[in-house]
């Protein structure tokens, strides 16, 4: 199989998961390993070392969402390559208005289990914090590894990423918000976004087709003649 159908195929799978997840949901088939993976998170032990993830869900807000979505689009304008930007920027927007709808599909009701820390309004499944902190950070880190950075910057980008959607997508349950299989649903959803963003977005094809001599000319991110 070419590497180049890799990203589409694993966007397929994880979009597959997150609906026999759904299915499972709507079957009150996963209510057993949700209070139990809830009650283990929510430990009387647990709880005064995992309170920094009262600050840590913040940066999955919609707020934070947006100003990042902005600071994106600043960068790439700045370095010249604004496609890129714009299109980072609507991938953004695009994934939070889609997990709005599927919301309004699911219509799965927030925990009640135990008395969250915050409270939230709306339907759970799936988290938007996860799904969005996925889309948010990973384009911002396909966008790092697309950069003229040192590598150890691209790596250290991507490990970043990951360990802040983790941390994200644990806080939600930790908070009382959503429900395990709410997150695991927002990260493989924002995780389907993020590989097809880097599959058909500025600049994969670019790369793809570069020149083995690295010439500039084939590896523009822009439409011809836009500068």
């Amino acid at each position: 199989m070419p590497s180049r159908l890799l990203a589409p195929l694993l966007a397929g799978i994880a979009v597959l998961l997150v609906v026999g997840i759904a299915v499972l949901v709507r079957s009150n088939l996963t209510d057993r390993i949700d209070l139990a993976l809830i009650r283990a998170l929510r430990d009387p032990d647990l709880v005064a070392p995992l309170s920094f993830l009262r600050q840590v869900t913040q940066l999955g807000s919609t707020t934070a969402m947006i100003v990042l979505a902005i600071v994106l689009l600043l960068v790439e304008v700045l370095a010249r390559r604004p496609w890129r930007g714009i299109v980072a920027a609507t991938t953004i927007g695009l994934a939070s208005l889609g997990n709005e709808l599927v919301k309004g599909l699911i219509e799965r009701t927030r925990p009640d289990v135990i008395q969250p820390i915050v409270a939230e309004r709306g339907y759970s499944f799936p988290s938007g914090h996860a799904a969005l902190s996925m889309v948010g950070y990973g384009v911002a880190a396909v966008l790092v590894a697309r950069s003229g950075a040192p590598r150890a910057v691209k790596v250290a980008a991507s490990v970043a990423a990951g360990c802040l959607v983790a941390l994200i997508g644990i806080s939600r349950v930790y908070l009382g918000a959503h429900y395990p299989t709410d997150v695991v649903a927002g990260w493989l959803a924002g995780g389907a976004v993020v590989l097809l963003y880097a599959w058909l977005s500025p600049g994969s094809r670019a790369r793809a087709g570069a020149p083995a001599g690295g010439d500039p000319a084939g590896q523009r991110s822009d439409p011809p003649g836009k500068e």
